[in-house]
């Protein structure tokens, strides 16, 4: 059980950190196909507001991008990490459930606080935020999963 929770949370992961490695992507795209209209304009603020917003909107989701990959890599390389190595299965199931931690409160400051600041309404349904609450939950339970299973 404790291998379907941590290849569940690798999986989930490895997703969001597609979706949002695409999505930087494409902003990165659109950043670049937009830069020279800002450029027309008289007032360098312009530009500097429009650099600045695209900037740190995609620093965001690379930020995120990362915690993802690290928590999906964590989790499938503790799926196939043999337990009888117990300090080393227990130092990284402690990481992981740190890192989901920090996925989770991430996740929230910046898909509710920060990103909402830099483009507005972000309009994310209850199928988007279960999906970014699932790589959390996925990743502390297979990683709380495997930290009990080294103590009992």
């Amino acid at each position: 059980m404790i291998i379907m929770l941590l290849m569940a949370g690798g999986i989930v992961n490895g997703v969001l950190c597609a979706i949002a490695g695409g999505v930087v992507l494409v902003g990165l795209v659109f950043f670049l196909i937009g830069l020279p209209e800002a450029k027309s304009s008289k007032t360098s603020g312009g530009v500097i507001r429009f650099t600045s917003t695209v900037f740190s909107t995609l620093l965001t989701l690379i930020v995120f991008m990362v915690i993802t990959y690290w928590n999906a890599r964590n989790g499938a390389s503790l799926a196939f990490t043999s337990s009888d190595q117990a300090d080393a299965y227990l130092n990284q199931a402690k990481n992981l459930v740190i890192l989901g931690a920090v996925q989770g409160a991430f996740s929230l400051l910046a898909f509710l606080w920060i990103l909402p600041r830099f483009i507005g309404h972000l309009g994310l349904g209850t199928k988007h935020k279960w999906g970014l609450a699932a790589g959390a939950v996925l990743t502390i339970a297979g990683g709380g999963a495997a930290w009990l299973s080294t103590i009992f």
